[in-house]
């Protein structure tokens, strides 16, 4: 099963935008239009949650955004940054939010009633002996985002109605900050759900790996995703990447370059033909380029993985291999390397704006291999773990981790057949007896045909050297290589041909076929389910 850890909302630690646009609007308003001011804002403009809630904004808690005094005062705050203010109704802190008009306080009397419905910025108000106050809504279309309140204390004059012209002013350019706020909340919020629904935690099962982990980028990052693709002969492809922007028009490109990866890698694609694909123009859409992309391949039967990394341009180092001991340096495009049965494999992927500090870092955008001594006592979630917290400030890699498993040699059988029509039988022959030894006499039958057809075939169209080989898996794997890099087509043959069936009785007999391409020719494959024995 594939769990990967999804985006969380934003943390304390993650300044709202809401905030700066709030700070904006108290540094230009003090001292030119108040002696101090804050501004409290709507959690709409500060959680995804509350942005996305449905309810009305007034419904919604108000925080404070910011506040300033003039140089030199010494004004007591009633709320610090990022606390919850309350806004007491028949107050002109709440009038506001019904009204949508500014309210003006110009002799603010210590006896004044609404004052003792505000305990907590009553006795305030008498120590900084504010005198006047100015309380302006922040609202665009109707809905308000915020209030701003300005005050003047001893030795300024009052507030007049002229001051409303340069106060409105300030808060309309607040409200169009505060309102660009809200809106990305609510795409990002849309992103994460889209990404969330596209990278469903169940997984494939498959023989290669075990207990693969993935890990996205706490910060806005919908358009980050991990994936693992099932491949023909026991293979898997881990996948990690990353496309540019941010809410639901970065999850939707995710979704696109997922899809195309996947479909590129299921038609048995050396990874890095899928990335030299993947950056063409017309092979993604307009303007949705992955950012990064890294995959890799492992073969649980050669114990080998193949890298390949697009998007790795000066601003990340290409994919690199590394042990334990530490990262190699940064390889060629794509790259080999062996990996020992029970090693942890962990692919890291770049995201936007952490690319310069993991260069600094010393960390390699790629594959990094612990080998099992290493991995033996850490499951991936637990290597994850650690990756995370050695990473470098500032940076939040997308990573997927999972423990690597070989094939048995028992269950894995190659014989070189020699390129000549006398040497089928003897093909034949040798695979019943190999399903006999497998306790898999039920697929005898068929798979003697398989071998049948798609040795004679090669011994007909190539020229060099045949190899055949049986995988028990999951599936009963037949594969045939050999040296001619021509693809095989099923044709429709007339009643009357002698030939031509080959290809079309293997797809009627297996339940998946295909053809994989190699440097030296390429693999024609065929898979049989194995449906284990029902208990007496």
């Amino acid at each position: 099963m594939l769990c990967a850890t999804l985006p969380p909302q934003a943390g304390p630690a993650d300044r709202p935008r809401s905030y700066d646009a709030a700070q904006q609007l108290v540094d230009s308003a003090v001292p030119t239009v108040a002696d101090f001011a804050a501004v409290e804002v709507s959690d709409a403009t500060v959680s995804e949650q509350a942005a996305i809630s449905g309810l009305p904004v007034t419904g919604l808690a108000f925080r404070r955004g910011a506040f300033r005094a003039a140089r030199g005062a010494a004004i007591p705050r009633a709320y610090e940054v990022g606390e919850v203010s309350s806004l007491p109704a028949r107050t002109p802190y709440h009038a506001p939010l019904t009204d949508l008009r500014p309210h003006l306080v110009m002799n603010l009397r210590p006896q004044t009633g609404w004052l003792t419905r505000d305990p907590v910025r009553a006795p305030l108000l008498r120590i900084t002996g504010t005198h006047s106050l100015l309380v302006m809504p922040l609202d665009v279309g109707g809905v308000v985002l915020g209030i701003a309140a300005f005050y003047r204390t001893t030795g300024s004059p009052a507030f007049s109605r002229a001051d409303l012209v340069l106060a409105g002013t300030l808060a309309r350019k607040a409200a169009r900050l505060l309102d660009g706020a809200r809106r990305r909340l609510v795409q990002n919020a849309a992103g994460r759900i889209l990404q969330e629904a596209l990278l469903a935690p169940q997984g494939p099962r498959v023989s290669a790996i075990e207990d693969p982990r993935g890990h996205l980028p706490s910060s806005a990052a919908p358009g980050a995703w991990v994936d693992v693709i099932p491949l023909p002969s026991a293979r898997v492809a881990l996948v990690t990447g990353t496309v540019r922007g941010q809410g639901l028009s970065a999850a939707t490109a995710m979704s696109q370059l997922k899809a195309a990866v996947r479909a590129l890698v299921l038609l048995d694609m050396s990874p890095g033909e899928v990335i030299s694909r993947l950056h063409r123009p017309a092979a993604t859409p307009v303007g949705n380029e992955a950012d990064r992309c890294l995959i890799v391949v492992y073969d649980p039967v050669a114990c080998r993985c193949t890298v390949a990394c697009g998007g790795c341009t000066s601003a990340a180092p290409a994919p690199g291999v590394a042990d334990g001991d530490g990262p190699a340096p940064g390889g060629p495009e794509v790259t080999e390397c062996d990996v020992p049965p029970g090693s942890v494999l962990v692919l890291s992927c770049g995201t936007d704006g952490t690319h310069a500090g993991a260069q600094e870092a010393g960390q390699v955008t790629g594959l990094r291999v612990l080998p099992a001594a290493d991995a033996a006592a850490a499951d991936p979630a637990t290597v994850l773990d650690g990756v995370l917290r050695t990473a470098a400030p500032g940076t939040d890699p997308v990573l997927l981790a999972a423990r690597t498993r070989c094939l048995d040699s028992d269950d894995v059988a190659t014989r070189e057949v020699a390129n000549d029509p006398a040497a089928v039988a003897d093909a034949r022959d040798w695979a019943d007896r190999l399903l006999t030894e497998w306790k898999l006499p039920e697929l005898a039958f068929t798979t003697t045909l398989v071998v049948s057809e798609l040795v004679t075939n090669a011994i007909r169209y190539s020229t060099g050297p045949i190899r055949l080989r049986l995988i028990r898996d999951r599936v009963l794997v037949c594969e045939v290589s050999d040296s001619c890099s021509a693809a095989p087509h099923p044709r429709h043959a007339s009643p009357s041909d002698q030939d031509g069936r080959g290809l079309a009785i293997v797809a009627q007999l297996t339940d998946a076929q295909g053809t994989r391409y190699t440097a030296t020719g390429k693999t024609v494959w065929a898979e049989q389910l194995i449906i284990p024995p029902v208990a007496a």
